[in-house]
């Protein structure tokens, strides 16, 4: 019975005079392999086969790569050295973002407010302080002899320069291309979307930013890795983020991938 079926399935494909038939031909191949699969023991199927972007599942990797960026790499490794601006905004990526420095965070704004009482700096300029010297504070506060535990000195001193390049890259099920390696195909896994929750403010003066979240989407134009000289790795995508609200163009960002 399934092989008359499948038999007849093939007489009627074969006529492509008419486009409309295209629908009916996925749905009929697509019932007939499940059905078939079910009765096959042993034998790799559409139904039981590993995905094709199965992500990796090794738990000493979440002690290696910090946000559990860890994937598999696709294509050629590229060993790259990152130049100043690249190297500091990577590196503060992470100290903004990293859970065992919030409490060294919090303190280094409270310095820059204990500084500015004369001034009575507004809470964006808070923020652009901290966000263009948070690490030379950090670096020196633990430098200078203060008590922190061995994760913070090793985030302190910073990455090596010295990177790991893909061109592609799998994780926790998705495939990612960057928008070079995809120049010369029909197919597109550059464009990403991220979610994030960011402080708007209404104008320069604006005393009371609202919070909330705001979807980005952007192309994918590098992907690197960090060694923090041997104690941590870090994953970094590098994405040309598109404005969709004005018609600026578009902007660079650097961010780790986090699920």
């Amino acid at each position: 019975m399934v092989f008359r079926f499948l038999s007849k399935l093939k007489s009627y494909c074969c006529n492509k005079r008419y486009p409309e038939g295209s629908i009916a031909e996925g749905y009929l191949a697509e019932e007939c392999m499940t059905f078939c699969s079910r009765y096959l023991e042993d034998v790799e199927t559409r139904l039981n086969r590993p995905s094709r972007n199965a992500g990796l599942n090794d738990p000493s990797l979440a002690k290696t790569y910090l946000f559990q960026s860890y994937g598999e790499p696709i294509g050629k490794v590229e060993i790259a050295e990152l130049d100043d601006r690249s190297w500091i905004q990577a590196h503060r990526y992470v100290l903004f973002h990293h859970d065992a420095l919030e409490q060294l965070r919090n303190e280094y704004k409270q310095v820059l407010r204990s500084r500015s009482r004369s001034r009575r700096l507004q809470h964006r300029e808070i923020n652009r302080l901290f966000a263009e010297s948070f690490h030379e504070w950090l670096s020196q506060t633990v430098w200078s002899g203060n008590v922190v535990n061995d994760e913070v000195k090793w985030l302190s001193q910073g990455p090596n320069r010295v990177v790991k390049r893909y061109s592609g890259f799998i994780m926790n099920g998705f495939r990612f291309h960057t928008k070079y390696r995809e120049r010369l195909r029909r197919t597109q896994n550059c464009g990403v979307v991220v979610n994030s929750l960011i402080t708007s403010y209404a104008s320069a003066r604006d005393s009371n930013p609202v919070e909330g979240n705001v979807e980005y989407y952007g192309l994918l134009t590098d992907i690197i890795e960090l060694d923090y000289y041997g104690k941590w790795k870090v994953v970094l995508f590098r994405c040309d983020w598109a404005d969709v609200n004005t018609a600026r163009g578009i902007k660079m960002i650097s961010l780790v991938l986090q699920w």
